[in-house]
């Protein structure tokens, strides 16, 4: 029972400040529109790619990979080794975050040229420390996940889009009618935005370690026997656990960027929408589409330090069931109410489109909405597996089923009889057969000793 609520808090608190926040980012989202216009947003949007892969490369495999290392101490070793492996953490991360940083700015004007307007140059620069920063926030987040304390992560998340909001609009509207400038403003304020967030988690972690140093005074027998783990011993646990979780995540991104080149070059050779139906289909339906399985991703980081933290295949397996069935049950109902809903969804959020435009969104929306369930199961079969410590067999799943997705792809969009929907049926196709696949994985595989047993010897390293 104790397990139990622990998943469903830990769920919910996840998906109640992933909720806030992306809802936060749409009011943004609207008003920002509307003073940057068409032009200036494009630039907005256009520095964000270069700034997501550097992110990526700089540790967004780092709170998941933190998470399992340090669940799976025992309660009196988590308080010890939790602050070991954040200081780790962060001496690794600061210099790829730096790195990021310094490409990032001085690469600006060499970014913008090759993106074809060099007005987004200043926004590069000023997004930079983003980089480094999201690194720190990392770190953090990675220590409080691995002690199943979520709050701090939901936090962070609302606070991020509350100063984004504020400031964006402010350092916008000042800027204004310097389009350039103004675009440089609204990026600074994602650097604020960061920033903020982490010394909100800075001061969650003093507070924190209070109470550590509170604990382990009652359990002096305890800090007596414990060493110090080395650096390169702490180090290499950390790369090792967060290299195969950041391809996992940069496999998405690929498939988006295969996504822009398969759909408008096979469908514009027999209609002239091409790029409109690709916008309808990016930039509509997955955006409605994400809302609701951003929600479902509590369940995901919540079941890594969950099944981590338990030692007997059979407490992980029943662990993973719970997190399955309650992925389920939540992103099932997303599903049938997206599909139901789909043309009321359009005409209230994406009023501006035309006609024809409109039933295309609505019959694409209604096609897809079971990619809510798929991707959903996705996201928490693969969380379980890195809790499970295999952690490189969501790299070849999801990689096998983006292959199978690309096929399907070029098969479908060849066809003009089907078009934009053999997006959908790929989409569907992909996240069917890699769920599918996670979940056998998951009941048949037993956890990998191997990890465990290093887990359990850096204690008296």
């Amino acid at each position: 029972m104790r397990k139990r609520s622990k998943l469903w808090s830990g769920s919910i608190v996840l998906a109640m400040g992933t909720f806030i926040a992306k809802i936060l980012g749409m009011f943004y989202r609207i008003p920002l529109t509307n003073m940057l216009g068409c032009y200036g947003l494009g630039i907005y949007q256009m520095i964000f790619p270069v700034y997501t892969v550097l992110l990526d490369f700089s540790g967004a495999g780092v709170p998941s990979a933190l998470s399992r290392l340090i669940s799976a101490f025992s309660k009196e070793e988590r308080y010890i080794k939790a602050g070991e492996y954040l200081r780790a953490s962060i001496r690794l991360l600061v210099i790829l975050g730096l790195l990021g940083t310094l490409v990032m700015a001085f690469a600006s004007k060499g970014f913008a040229i090759a993106q074809g307007d060099t007005n987004a140059t200043l926004g590069y620069v000023f997004l930079s420390p983003a980089v480094v920063l999201v690194c720190l926030i990392s770190c953090l987040r990675g220590y409080f996940q691995g002690q199943m304390n979520m709050v701090p992560t939901a936090i962070s998340q609302v606070v991020e889009q509350v100063v984004k909001l504020a400031f964006g609009l402010l350092f916008v509207y000042l800027l204004l009618p310097d389009v350039k400038k103004a675009v440089a403003g609204a990026a600074f304020a994602i650097t604020v935005s960061e920033f903020s967030a982490l010394i909100q988690l800075f001061i969650t972690y003093k507070l924190d370690k209070k109470k550590r140093a509170n604990f382990l005074a009652k359990e002096n027998a305890i800090t007596e026997r414990k060493e110090i783990t080395p650096f390169n011993l702490l180090a290499k646990n950390i790369v090792k656990n967060t290299v195969p979780i950041t391809l996992t995540g940069v496999l998405i991104p690929i498939a988006h960027v295969i996504d822009s080149l398969l759909v408008v070059n096979l469908i514009s050779v027999y209609r002239a929408d091409a790029t409109v139906l690709f916008g309808i289909s990016s930039g509509v339906v997955c955006t409605i589409i994400n809302l609701p399985v951003a929600l479902c991703y509590g369940v995901a980081t919540t079941s890594i330090p969950e099944v981590s933290s338990l030692k007997s295949n059979q407490a992980q397996n029943e662990t993973a069931k719970k997190a399955v069935l309650i992925t389920i049950a939540v992103s099932f109902a997303f599903t049938i109410a997206t599909f139901f809903g789909a043309e009321l969804i359009i005409k209230i959020l994406f009023r501006n489109l035309s006609v024809q435009e409109k039933q295309t969104a609505i019959s694409l929306l209604k096609l897809t909405s079971p990619t809510i369930l798929l991707l959903s199961i996705v996201q928490t079969t693969n969380g379980i597996l890195i809790g499970k410590g295999r952690l490189y067999l969501p790299v070849f799943t999801l990689g096998g089923g983006i292959v199978l997705k690309t096929i399907i792809s070029f098969l479908t969009l060849s066809n003009p009889s089907i078009n934009i929907y053999g997006s959908a049926i790929a989409l569907i196709a992909c996240y069917f057969a890699v769920g599918l696949v996670n979940l056998i994985l998951i009941f048949t595989l037993k956890a990998k000793d191997g990890n465990k047993k290093i887990n359990r010897g850096q204690c008296h390293a």
